[in-house]
């Protein structure tokens, strides 16, 4: 047999192995799915089981529990009235005067009054609850406090009432049989006389439920033992069971819970289960918190589940070997003629678009067949048109390679060409950049050096931020005798534009504050006004530029504590007092207007802490925020009420930092100028 016979067969057969696989795997899986789900069900019947065997004994205990209340309380009428008479008697005749009441020979009293001493006994109790004397001489010298604070808080409120107590029947410490004991306080208060009674009946009533816990766990057969487990404080066992290490440690934790605990012991025959189950009843004090302990054996229950792992293991691999074999015999016959299409197929594959699969019988795949035919006559046309196809566009490729040829030198010739005009772009923009650098220079020198500003005005702040490297709006201040004045301009545009109309104001201002050292804030502006028209050129032509300045100026006289103010189109705000006041300017510009009129004077009496700002509109107009809205004039107010009591270089980096956190990624879309002056 040769390679090629071999390596059909490898492929048929991995064809086999796929199909076997795809229809095992899901049967393995469903199988194991139900064999865990089985095993799961199992273990939780099992659970649940005893869950509710361990339920059913306990309540059966509280029933009997309920029963032995009820035996208890016909018991208790019985003595409740010759405890009640001994008790008077002791604490009214023998007692009356407790001088000697410690060194009393109780049991010759007790002999006196007629009281069985195999059944009563005495004890007298001081208030540091200590026995004293009694009867029961095991007890003598017992301190009652140690039994836990509940009992201490009891015997403490018997010495504060001072009233005859009866309890109801209780297990003594000591002897382990149920007791039953009065309280009587003694006349002066300073001892309390106690009672305590057994019962024969109620003996047999406690051996009585001992019985039934040992019948109990003997009905059962993986019950091991029932035990019932009496006080949160002191537990003991009412079988008489010795407490361990672990029953103490599970007992603390079943009184703090209040709930249901279980521990698994193993040991080397079986795993013992130890569930502890809280029990409090409101209607008796013998058993008011209890706790039931069963100890049980699991080990029948974990070999069911071991069997039942077994059991579904075995049907599991059965199932499978038997589908496997059922799904051999039936892939073969499937896969056989799917061999002899593929055989076809090869030879067809190998460039022999002559030759055909052939078609037998009429099912699938014989359908499959001639639909294979039929395609490879389709592609034998195709590709013969297709080469047809190929042939002449390989000799249009050839035209076009010449052509893209003769378009690519002429390209290069092109971007070499503007490549050397880009080079000459750059070198003006270097020049045109240096020169603005240079201007900007130029008009840092023209606008007030910090140390005449601080001159003039000591507290003050400005805030200065250009748009571009040179800037529209200026800041000029000068002082002359007693006065100081100061300007806050914002010229028309910003940039290079803007720059030069800032030159003009500040050359104009100081020509016209030098030639006449006038103390009229509108008068300086009306002169101001007129030069700048002069030097625009401005007659009030319509197609003229109407090119002007918005400004505020102040004369602050210190001595008179006077402010004087004027602004075109700029107004100033005065803080005084923690409120806010508006400087309003007069609504035209330094420069043509249609509507000119002598600008106006604001005279202000100054009070010490006043502060006034001064600004132009790019604060305010400036886009950001979350919705990149304009920041607004009644927002920039607030601002400056919000700052105004900080010192003035703080002021001046919350309103920047302000405008920095508003703008965020927005450009900055005009100068800003923000000046800030305490009076």
């Amino acid at each position: 047999m040769d390679n090629k016979t071999n390596k059909k067969r490898r492929r048929y057969t991995t064809i086999f192995k796929q199909l076997i696989l795809n229809v095992i795997f899901p049967v393995v899986v469903a199988l194991v799915a139900l064999a865990s789900l089985n095993y799961y069900q199992t273990q939780t019947i099992l659970h649940d089981a005893n869950q509710t065997k361990n339920y059913i004994i306990s309540n059966e205990i509280k029933h009997i529990m309920e029963l032995q209340d009820v035996g208890l309380e016909a018991i208790e009428e019985q003595k409740n009235q010759n405890l009640k008479k001994y008790s008077y008697k002791l604490v009214e005749e023998y007692f009356a005067n407790t001088k000697n009441i410690e060194e009393a020979n109780l049991k010759t009293i007790r002999e006196e009054l007629g009281m069985d001493p195999n059944y009563y006994d005495i004890y007298v109790i001081n208030k540091q609850g200590i026995v004293v004397n009694t009867t029961f001489d095991k007890d003598l010298n017992l301190n009652f406090f140690d039994f836990g604070r509940e009992h201490k808080q009891y015997l403490l409120k018997i010495f504060e009432e001072g009233k005859f107590v009866s309890e109801r029947f209780a297990i003594e410490a000591s002897t382990k049989r149920l007791k039953k004991f009065t309280y009587h306080p003694t006349l002066d208060n300073k001892y309390i006389i106690e009672l305590g009674s057994y019962s024969t009946k109620a003996d047999k009533l406690i051996k009585r439920i001992q019985s039934i816990l040992e019948t109990i766990a003997e009905k059962e057969a993986n019950i091991i033992s029932v035990d019932l487990f009496i006080s949160e404080e002191a537990p003991f066992s009412l079988t008489n069971n010795t407490i361990t290490p672990r029953d103490s440690m599970m007992l603390s934790k079943t009184f703090a819970s209040k709930d249901t605990n279980t521990i698994k012991v193993p040991t080397d025959t079986a795993a013992l289960y130890y569930e502890y189950i809280y029990m409090e009843r409101e209607n008796t004090d013998l058993y008011k918190k209890s706790v039931i302990r069963i100890v049980s054996d699991r080990s029948r229950d974990k070999q069911i589940l071991s069997n039942e792992l077994i059991k579904s293991i075995s049907i599991s691999l059965v199932t499978i070997l038997l589908v496997i074999i059922i799904i051999y015999y039936k892939t073969k016959v499937i896969t056989s003629p799917i061999k002899r299409l593929v055989a076809n197929v090869n030879r067809i594959a190998k460039g022999d678009l002559t030759d055909r699969a052939l078609i037998e019988g009429s099912n699938e795949i014989a359908t499959l067949s001639k639909h294979f035919n039929r395609m490879i006559e389709r592609i034998e046309e195709y590709y013969n048109v297709l080469e047809q196809k190929v042939a002449d566009r390989t000799k249009e490729i050839e035209q076009q390679k010449e052509e893209i040829t003769a378009q690519r030198d002429s390209l290069a010739d092109k971007n070499q060409r503007i490549e050397v005009a880009y080079k000459k772009i750059e070198e003006q923009n270097l020049h045109i950049t240096d020169s603005i650098k240079y201007a900007e220079q130029i008009q840092k020198a023209l606008l007030p050096p910090e140390k005449v500003l601080l001159d003039s005005f000591p507290d003050s702040f400005v805030l200065f931020k250009p748009k571009d490297i040179v800037s529209g709006d200026f800041y000029w201040t000068r002082r002359i005798e007693d006065k100081r004045i100061f300007v806050a301009a914002d010229c028309t545009g910003h940039g290079v534009p803007g720059a030069f109309m800032s030159l003009l104001g500040i050359s104009s201002l100081n020509e016209i504050v030098t030639a006449d050292s006038s103390d009229d804030a509108a008068k300086i502006l009306d002169r101001l006004r007129k030069y700048i028209k002069k030097s625009l050129r401005q007659t009030g032509k319509e197609k003229e530029q109407k090119d002007g300045i918005d400004l505020s100026l102040c004369i602050y006289a210190p001595e008179k504590k006077k402010l004087l103010c004027a602004g075109a189109n700029n107004s100033i705000v005065l803080i005084r007092d923690n409120e806010i006041e508006l400087i309003k300017a007069d609504r035209m510009p330094i420069g043509i207007y249609r509507k000119e009129h002598p600008f106006t004077n604001h005279e202000i009496d100054v009070k010490d802490g006043d502060i006034i700002y001064m600004f132009s509109d790019g604060y305010q107009d400036q886009f950001g925020g979350p919705e990149g809205r304009k920041f607004l004039a009644k927002n920039f107010r607030k601002l400056l009420l919000k700052v105004h009591g900080l010192p003035l270089e703080q002021q001046r980096k919350e309103i920047d930092i302000t405008i920095k956190n508003w703008m965020k990624d927005e450009e900055q879309v005009d100068d800003i100028l923000v000046v800030g002056l305490k009076l």
